[in-house]
């Protein structure tokens, strides 16, 4: 389906609103301005974003018990190839994530020819399904990450996931941005045909909403962030240290873009 026929397709089912945090203020933030759920991840902006520590995690959980907390499981930046170190890694962060209150995790890895590591994703969503039993709880979600944009048949990949039995699929479509990735993010919610979530992410605005919901889309995806300077310092991040914040105006114009609200 391409973007203009998926403007004629779209229903009135607003899309669910993710906000990207990266410290409990950010989480509150994200609970109080409206959002409907929350990914934790850590060094964003430098790495595309790393598993959280435990105590972010739980503290986030807390700060945001309505919203639960995704989170990525990621041990390094880079390309998403893992070798068996960077596999163990990630394998071995999931019981420390939902037992500091995880409501979901964020995961993702290809073979060496660009397609779903399929054993790999097999594993991290059986691991997680043992370890939320052995925690008595049952609403694990899976999210497969943006690994998907570079994937070298999208069609494919999806049916893989689906069949795995994840959640949902974040993506821009493998567009460098979602709003640029419209006509491919219409094409994956057709073929998921409500199989799996899509969510669109990166790059995206509140003035983007609208079209990229267009597509139909499940959810959006944003991080809402500015970034502060600070003093680094030797062992600090240098003298001209930047840290990245979840901005409260952009989440509060995102919710009332997505519902609609008219400006005060």
């Amino acid at each position: 389906m391409r973007y203009a026929d998926a403007l004629h397709h779209s229903d009135s089912v607003r899309p669910v609103l993710e906000i990207a945090v990266q410290d409990v203020k950010g989480a509150r933030i994200a609970q109080q301005a409206g959002a409907d759920r929350i990914e934790l991840c850590s060094a964003l902006g430098p790495t595309g974003g790393l598993t959280p520590s435990f105590g972010a995690i739980r503290l986030c959980a807390e700060a945001a018990p309505q919203l639960g907390v995704q989170v990525l499981i990621r041990s390094r930046g880079g390309d998403f190839v893992y070798d068996d170190d960077d596999k163990a890694m990630q394998l071995a962060d999931v019981r420390p994530a939902l037992e500091a209150g995880a409501s979901g995790l964020v995961v993702g890895g290809l073979d060496a020819n660009g397609s779903v590591d399929i054993r790999f994703a097999r594993l991290l969503i059986e691991t997680a399904h043992e370890e939320a039993e052995r925690l008595g709880r049952s609403d694990i979600d899976m999210t497969f990450h943006r690994a998907f944009d570079v994937v070298n048949d999208r069609r494919k990949a999806l049916e893989t996931l689906i069949s795995l039995g994840y959640t949902r699929i974040l993506t821009s479509g493998g567009a460098p941005s979602a709003p640029e990735g419209v006509n491919a993010l219409a094409e994956l919610t057709d073929w998921a045909a409500g199989r799996i979530e899509i969510m669109a992410g990166g790059g995206l605005r509140p003035q983007d909403f609208s079209a990229v919901s267009a597509t139909g889309v499940d959810a959006l995806h944003l991080s809402a962030k500015h970034v502060v300077k600070s003093a680094g310092g030797p062992g600090g991040g240098g003298v001209d240290a930047m840290i990245e914040r979840t901005d409260e105006r952009i989440v509060r114009e995102a919710v009332r873009v997505l519902h609609g609200i008219p400006m005060p």
